[in-house]
């Protein structure tokens, strides 16, 4: 278990790095974890390369400060809807984005229950300018084995209208960065799953 975390530990920092060391001058990123997710209480799973039945996820942030938050994660698994009540811990993910002081970029998520690893921890590879989007690379370690992902997250409001370019443009630029990975992904939100999650 542990090597096959460091492992792909290893992977997922080398996606990062990948990802961040295509451009030419390194520039500070616009991205802000705790102004988005206060600007952006509700936020749902549009696009991801996760392989798995669920669908119409949405976190709901209860509570943001700045370095924690407590959130509810909403979605289906087939016919089955999930609620789980969640807690996450901010902080710089090493050899990531280089960001404005003061800034976070990953947030560090627990259910509560004592484990050698967090449950997942997700990093915000891109955020949009005008704070609808998100795109997010998650190491989840809740099956005992951990998995990476991608996921292109949009904010409850903008949900109804397709992801502006910015947002999808960065998503296939970061999926193209995936050399090791499958660079498939499927579409996670229908305009049922409001209605489905009421």
């Amino acid at each position: 278990m542990a090597d096959a975390r460091i492992c792909s530990v290893l992977l997922f920092a080398f996606l990062l790095t990948v990802v961040s060391s295509e451009g030419e001058d390194v520039e500070i990123s616009n991205v802000d974890i705790v102004k988005f997710l206060t600007e952006s209480p509700k936020l749902w799973v549009y696009n991801t390369t996760e392989q798995s039945n669920i669908t119409c996820r949405l976190d709901v942030y209860n509570s943001v400060t700045a370095n924690e938050t407590s959130f509810s994660r909403f979605s289906r698994n087939g016919t089955r809807e999930e609620e789980k009540n969640l807690t996450g811990t901010f902080f710089l993910w090493e050899g990531g984005n280089t960001l404005a002081d003061g800034k976070y970029d990953a947030i560090k998520i627990s259910d509560g229950i004592q484990r050698e690893y967090p449950l997942s921890e997700e990093v915000f590879e891109f955020q949009s300018k005008d704070g609808t989007c998100a795109v997010v690379a998650v190491l989840d370690n809740s099956s005992g084995m951990t998995k990476t992902w991608l996921d292109l997250r949009v904010n409850n409001s903008a949900i109804e209208s397709e992801p502006g370019k910015e947002c999808s443009g960065k998503f296939e630029e970061i999926l193209q960065a995936y050399h090791v990975r499958d660079r498939t992904w499927r579409i996670s939100y229908d305009r049922e799953c409001k209605n489905k999650l009421s």
